[in-house]
């Protein structure tokens, strides 16, 4: 019984550490809370309009607000130009389908330039909804950057829930 007990409670300080090492943001649509992430603690955040900017050291991850966008099939058309202030020139190469805050997701994973020095580059764009509103997430970077930041990027986004 005493080993049941203090393993139970190394797992609870192991769990508990674990989440120590994230913390909440909260993504708006049109002025008003509308979801919530867990991104890494020491990750910078910054709201530009319908834009959310979360900086760890090298990895950004953005997230836009589509408010054009009425359904996912819309964002997708648009990707390229919803993220053109990060990431231009986007060609998709592969596309697929995943889950996000339980509803379907389009993953696309693309090349282009980055914007500010039109270096080569790679882009990941998850395009998802929270029954409301239509979002893009991207990271992206130099030479094969965007599939370094990809587990990040899908991390963030397994841990949103709608308000």
């Amino acid at each position: 019984m005493k080993f049941l007990l203090l393993l139970l409670a190394a797992a609870t300080a192991l769990s508990t550490a674990a989440f120590a090492e994230d913390k909440e943001i909260t993504i708006e649509a049109g002025r008003a809370p509308a979801l919530k992430l867990s991104v890494p603690k020491e990750a910078e955040v910054t709201r530009k309009g319908d834009k959310t900017t979360v900086q760890v050291k090298t990895l950004f991850i953005y997230i836009w607000r589509v408010p054009a966008a009425k359904s996912i099939a819309d964002a997708v058309s648009e990707a390229g130009e919803i993220i053109k202030g990060e990431f231009v020139k986007f060609t998709v190469q592969s596309k697929e389908t995943i889950k996000v805050l339980g509803h379907e997701a389009t993953h696309l994973k693309g090349k282009g330039e980055e914007a500010d020095d039109n270096d080569p580059g790679t882009a990941d764009v998850v395009l998802f909804t929270d029954g409301k509103n239509v979002y893009a997430a991207c990271v992206h970077g130099e030479r094969d950057q965007a599939v370094k930041e990809r587990p990040e990027l899908l991390k963030a986004l397994a841990s949103a829930t709608a308000l």
